[in-house]
């Protein structure tokens, strides 16, 4: 744990950034209990120290100019104006999570509206929070459709850290899936040879290659029945829900090519599923959902792929 302005060195396996309150320090009660939480999950975590700065937009450039990175998940979190400060600075360092307690959103002097948070966004609140309404976490949640705990307590929750706790390590162990999916290389068979692609990642290259040898004209979709809800199946149990999954695609008239997920890092076995080409909108959802996944992979040509949550 470190309250450091700079980020650790080698670069994480994964790591959860805290930002403390407007008054409160970078190891108080609550920032000390979770971040033993995250320790227990395999996350580095650090708490940089805002103290020098009142002004809430200053802390969100201070935790921008600090760039924090991981080789897997980053997660930002915030209580009270940290939660501010998380919020606003996760549209630039985009994180595989978010996790705001109390957070001081849509507050006088700083009420602008935060951008998109990330899908993997948690946000606790206590309904006797006499600093910061309840209203402001409900408007969040409302706005970005983000899961919302509340909890009897006030306003610093520090008498709730159990249930603090329960909700981070649900999302801190989320986050590691997120990662890994959106670290994985994505290698579609075609007739003509494999074609690999990335999360958040497109050239004019790649898009020839999908448009030609995939002959998709305006979009498409990767699903997988392997591994429900990201827990390891058998290889048999794997297989039978690749057939059923591809039956159904070719009963709908859907066009389809094998894939596989590939871990750079090797701790994921290759998944296989499939390419879907041109899929009709919110059918590929509609059959990872139907499959107990996790995540798809979405994208329309010209643009980057992109992870779309199902959870």
């Amino acid at each position: 744990m470190t309250a450091a302005k700079t980020l650790p060195a080698p670069l994480p396996n994964h790591l959860l950034v805290f930002a403390h309150g407007k008054e409160s320090g970078p190891w108080g009660i609550k920032i000390s209990q979770l971040a033993k939480v995250a320790e227990a999950c395999g996350y580095t975590v650090i708490s940089p120290d805002y103290r020098q700065t009142m002004d809430p937009d200053r802390r969100v450039e201070q935790l921008l100019e600090l760039a924090p990175k991981a080789r897997g998940a980053l997660v930002l979190a915030g209580s009270s104006m940290g939660g501010y400060v998380s919020a606003m600075a996760a549209g630039g360092l985009e994180p595989d999570g978010l996790f705001l307690i109390a957070p001081a959103l849509y507050f006088p002097g700083y009420d602008r509206e935060p951008p998109p948070p990330p899908a993997l966004t948690r946000v606790v609140h206590g309904w006797d929070d006499d600093v910061v309404s309840p209203e402001a976490a409900l408007r969040f949640a409302h706005t970005h459709k983000a899961q919302l705990t509340m909890l009897n307590g006030d306003h610093t929750l520090n008498a709730r850290i159990p249930e603090l706790s329960a909700v981070l390590r649900e999302l801190l162990e989320v986050a590691k899936l997120h990662a890994a999916y959106r670290l994985a290389r994505y290698v579609v068979s075609t007739p003509a040879g494999p074609v690999e692609v990335r999360i958040g990642a497109v050239d004019a290259a790649t898009e020839r290659l999908l448009a030609a040898r995939c002959d998709i004209d305006s979009n498409w979709a990767i699903v997988t029945a392997c591994n429900p809800l990201g827990e390891i199946a058998g290889d048999e149990d794997n297989a039978q829900a690749m057939a059923e999954l591809q039956g159904r695609l070719d009963a709908a008239g859907v066009r389809w090519l094998p894939s596989v997920a590939l871990d750079p890092e090797g701790v994921w076995p290759a998944e296989v599923g499939v390419l879907l080409c041109d899929p009709q909108p919110g059918f590929a959802e509609a059959l990872g959902r139907e499959f107990r996944q996790n995540t798809i992979v979405r994208a329309v040509l010209g643009a980057p792929p992109e992870l779309r949550w199902l959870r």
